[in-house]
């Protein structure tokens, strides 16, 4: 019978053991096999996305170096028209007709202005009285040979260019030669010489090469391609922006590029740079590589884990288990006996008993913890300061300024006080009579009127015997604030004015100023009064709190209207109602 016992004993271990075994292949090794594809496939993304950075970033810094030299060219250029050496030289040719002078003087001009502008391989003039005769002058080790370029190619094409172009400037590929193009005209408006730059393209965009990547690019000036890679700007109806603050990257079929339009002055500039795809890919091939070999390594680790999960951890589960129950049970300080003869599983079972000593202790402290911190949050509320120790304390400044004799802050600390004790509702008072209503508004006016000034015009139509009309507490302050910040217009007069009336039964309070209610400020109003949008600052919540509270004081037909009138300004109709006493 003990043998028995011993071999169901035995069978039951080699079950429990192939069930671990299986439980570590699905909840171990398969859960890490995918954490190594998410993890490969985040480090592969976060390159991906560094990488990007670092094409954009290296491609903004370059195009920026780009932009600038070609704004300075575009500058340069307008020398010839900003400063009149040429056309003063030309005025005094067609009064003196001395063709020498003006030969000489014009030739100097354009030589020091531009023989030494690394913008330009060659600058060329021409009066459109005489288009054979060239002013020019060169850069460095450039020869006639612009000049010869010009003549052949170029000179009839841009004639006939200038003639359209009124003021601006044109820039034009000519056998792979870059001309800007601008005319110089008198003081009618009439084109009296034209200048030619030929740009030192590779100067004004050798830094195009320091593209992070780069193979090869374009730049596209008013549609026209600097280096004739392609025929027409590749983006030009993917991207509608005029203007790009950073460059694009693209990877697709086609291959990698960066992109990025910008205008200069009146001069729209696209740059279209192909990247080398190979460079790329090598910077992410060692990722892969890497997590390959992991993957492959962890193989015998796992292995490893699962052999010592057999031998370490199979035996004392059921007494674990047990114990685990009785703490479950809240059996705090539950002790489990030893569980084995190994170091290791014993000093497993010690753990386990001091962590359920630990465990009883802890939540006997959070017990007696919490007791506290329920008495100390007692205690807090019971110190907070009482508002009519706020009150009192301005009542002593304002009887130190007083005594000080600046009247002016004193009047502004009695009206804050005023505002204070209506703020407080010290009677608990529901309703108030109308003249203490109008003394808090004319607290706030008060204090408006020291803020704003003379820019701040109030005016008063009030029929005083509706003063001891009782109304709910604090209902034309919050609308007298809404008018003054966002109603009134100030930069005229702002003007506001008070109305006070009664028709039948009901209480008109009519607050006007001089704003414009626009269809967005109706939509908002109707909003405003009429749902329960929750997403409020403290000015429109004021004005909600007005409407709800007179409607649920004085019935669905009274509360607050704000439209326009006649003369487009903006009217805010408090309405309550007036019983049979307060009539009589």
């Amino acid at each position: 019978m003990r043998k028995g016992m011993f071999m169901e004993r035995i069978k039951k271990r080699k079950e429990l053991r192939w069930s671990m075994v299986l439980m570590l292949l699905t909840c171990w090794f398969l859960p890490l096999l995918f954490t190594f594809f998410i993890i490969f496939f985040f480090i592969s993304d976060r390159m991906n996305n560094q990488l990007e950075d670092t094409i954009v970033t290296s491609a903004d810094k370059a195009i920026e170096i780009s932009r600038i030299r070609l704004s300075e060219a575009i500058e340069a250029s307008k020398e010839s028209s900003y400063l009149t050496q040429i056309k003063d030289s030309y005025a005094a040719y067609l009064i003196d007709g001395d063709r020498r002078k003006l030969d000489r003087e014009v030739s100097q001009f354009i030589r020091q202005q531009y023989t030494y502008n690394q913008s330009f391989d060659m600058t060329l003039l021409y009066f459109v009285d005489d288009p054979d005769n060239y002013y020019t002058a060169y850069r460095g080790t450039n020869t006639y040979a612009n000049v010869t370029a010009f003549n052949t190619y170029a000179k009839e094409k841009i004639a006939h260019i200038s003639k359209e172009l009124d003021t601006g400037i044109a820039f034009v590929n000519i056998n792979d030669r870059i001309y800007m193009i601008r005319n110089i005209v008198d003081s009618t408006f009439q084109t009296f010489a034209v200048i030619i730059m030929e740009l030192n393209v590779g100067n004004m965009f050798e830094s195009l090469e320091g593209i992070w990547g780069w193979s090869e690019g374009d730049v596209f000036i008013d549609g026209t391609s600097i280096f004739h890679v392609y025929d027409e700007d590749p983006c030009k109806d993917l991207i509608r922006e005029r203007y790009m603050e950073r460059s694009v990257y693209y990877h697709g079929r086609n291959g990698a590029y960066v992109y990025k339009r910008l205008e200069i002055g009146r001069h729209r500039v696209a740059f279209a740079i192909a990247l080398d795809e190979s460079a790329i890919m090598d910077e992410t091939i060692i990722v892969k590589y890497f997590l390959g070999m992991l993957i492959v390594f962890m193989v015998p680790l796992i292995v490893i884990i699962f052999v010592f999960f057999h031998q370490r951890v199979n035996e004392p589960i059921n007494s674990l288990r047990m114990a685990y129950r009785e703490i479950e049970k809240e059996n705090y300080g539950y002790h489990v006996e030893a569980i084995a003869q190994h170091e290791e599983l014993a000093d497993l079972g010690k753990a386990f008993n001091a962590m359920s000593d630990k465990l009883k202790y802890q939540f006997e402290k959070i017990y007696l913890e919490e007791l506290a911190l329920r008495d100390a949050n007692i205690m807090a509320l019971q110190s907070q300061i009482n508002p009519h120790f706020l009150n009192n304390t301005l009542e002593i400044i304002n009887w130190e300024v007083r005594m000080a004799g600046n009247y002016k802050v004193s009047a502004m600390i009695e009206a804050l006080s005023t505002m204070m004790e209506a703020t407080m509702n010290r009677k608990s008072e529901q309703l108030i009579p109308l003249s203490e209503e109008m003394g808090y508004a004319d607290a706030y006016l008060y204090i408006m009127s020291q803020r704003f000034g003379e820019m701040l015009e109030v005016t008063k139509e009030i029929d005083e015997r509706y003063l001891y009309v009782r109304v709910p507490r604090l209902i034309i302050q919050p609308i007298l604030e809404n008018a003054i910040e966002h109603g009134l217009n100030f930069r005229k007069q702002g003007k506001l004015k008070i109305s006070i009336f009664a028709r039948e039964d009901k209480l008109f309070i009519e607050i006007v100023n001089n704003g414009i209610l626009t269809e967005k400020d109706k939509r908002k109003i109707e909003e405003l009064l009429n749902t329960d949008t929750k997403e409020l600052h403290s000015v429109s919540l004021g004005i909600r709190n007005v409407n709800k509270r007179i409607k649920m004081i004085c019935g669905p037909d009274c509360g607050l209207t704000i439209k326009s009138n006649n003369e487009n300004h903006t009217v805010s109709t408090i309405i309550v109602k007036i019983d049979n006493l307060e009539r009589q």
